[in-house]
């Protein structure tokens, strides 16, 4: 599959800006607009259009009226920042009002009034109820059931329930089979989260080649998550008793590479797609960020990036970041010993070679070189690299040859060298069972 919206590629401006410099309210920085676009990644300027356009969110206003504005995306392709209401601009004799532009009150006006769910909107709501009858824990399923608050009106969410007795109010979720106003979804947004719910939008397909605004912005407000259903999610979620969703995500990986500087093997960074049917059990649900996730992405790109920082000391380099790199995991700023640096990466390289079956950090022959190397010069860390390869089950002993498998078999018979097994290094194993959880 290829990737079809990449989150880290640099934004891009419209050839002609609406408004060409803003004022950031929160720090009351200025902006030039087409400056600063190509320094923000795709994944920032999607998730700063989410949150600009929420509650108490960021605010931009603009530098000539300083009236509010909002960040949008061509047609096209490339981001702008457009005024939220034109006729305030315009009252206020702003250089950069827009022109020949519908207000937005008029075209969700023209979009909604009298129209009829169609065909794929219907089938998507009913797809969600049968995967949620499915599983006992969700409570009855509630279908376009009118929500009224004093304070913030009301919404008729397309499916609701509530799920495994958790304090979460409610589980919402909302068909999406066609592109809706981010002003809308960012009201949804609010009105759900102070009511104590979760919002999880749905698509019944991912687009394959050019991903719609929406489908970008709930991916990366989401954490990278994006929430499908097709039949073969309710036959699961009917066949096991579980609620089951396909999600599309984007996980950072370490792959390895060979240096042509010096033929050592070090580690880069990619984004793997994955397209799996995840249960809805196995995620992590916060109201306040309004998130439905699997896995952190805070978690994983701080977890890739420090892999590459032993692969560079195990090389090496400097010591310095991955110094900082440790403290930061363990929440300590002292100074750590030199000679610990040196075995920690070495521990790390170890499960990566083997992991990945080329020597890393290293221009050894093969992947068991490294694994020696733990054993010769940091005894300290071996019995941690022993138990982390039985652990991800990635050095069965039939595997094992020559040397590395007398050294194993030692190990499990109580010997190191001829003596006993070294006391492993102590504040190692938590930050192990963080790294490869």
């Amino acid at each position: 599959m290829s990737i079809s919206f990449n989150p880290n590629a640099p934004a891009k401006s419209t050839d002609t800006l609406q408004v060409e410099m803003v004022r950031r309210v929160s720090n009351g920085g200025i902006i030039d607009v087409s400056a600063w676009l190509p320094t923000q990644t795709e994944e920032e300027i999607h998730f700063l259009r989410t949150k600009i356009r929420q509650e108490n969110g960021e605010r931009f206003s603009c530098f000539c009226c300083g009236h509010d504005v909002l960040l949008r995306k061509h047609e096209h392709g490339g981001h702008y920042f457009a005024h939220k209401e034109k006729n305030a601009a315009e009252k206020a004799k702003c250089l950069y009002q827009q022109k020949g532009i519908i207000s937005l009150e008029e075209r969700n006006r023209i979009r909604y009034h009298g129209q009829r769910e169609g065909s794929r909107h219907i089938k998507t709501k009913q797809l969600i109820e049968k995967i949620l009858c499915s599983d006992p824990g969700f409570s009855q399923p509630e279908i376009e059931k009118t929500w009224t608050t004093f304070a913030d009106g009301w919404r008729k969410p397309d499916v609701a329930s509530k799920w495994n007795g958790q304090p979460i109010q409610q589980i919402v979720f909302e068909a999406q089979v066609s592109n809706t106003y981010p002003q809308v979804v960012a009201e949804r947004t609010d009105f759900y989260r102070k009511q104590g719910a979760l919002l999880i939008w749905i698509y019944d397909r991912l687009t394959e080649k050019e991903w719609r605004t929406l489908h970008a912005d709930t991916f990366c407000s989401n954490g990278r998550h994006l929430f499908i259903v097709d039949e073969e999610c309710v036959t699961i979620s009917e066949a096991k008793g579980q609620a089951h969703f396909r999600i599309y995500s984007q996980r950072p990986e370490v792959v390895p590479f060979k240096r042509p500087t010096d033929n050592r093997w070090g580690l880069e960074i990619i984004q793997k797609e994955n397209f799996d049917l995840i249960p809805f059990s196995s995620l992590s649900l916060d109201v306040d960020s309004q998130t439905a996730n699997y896995f952190d992405i805070h978690d994983d790109q701080r977890i890739v990036k420090h892999k590459v920082l032993c692969a560079e000391v195990q090389s090496g380099c400097s010591y310095d970041a991955l110094e900082k790199s440790i403290q930061e995991f363990i929440k300590n700023n002292r100074p750590i010993d030199r000679k610990q640096i040196e075995g920690w990466a070495a521990l790390i390289c170890g499960i990566e070679s083997k992991r990945l079956g080329e020597p890393i950090g290293t221009k050894l022959a093969n992947a068991v070189g490294v694994l020696n190397l733990v054993y010769d010069h940091h005894p300290n860390f071996f019995p941690h690299l022993i138990h982390t390869l039985d652990r991800l089950k990635i050095d069965s002993p039939d595997q094992r040859c020559g040397q590395w498998k007398k050294r194993v078999n030692d190990f499990y018979s109580g010997l190191y060298k001829g003596g006993p097994i070294p006391q492993p290094h102590k504040k190692s194993s938590e930050l192990l069972a963080y790294i490869y959880s």
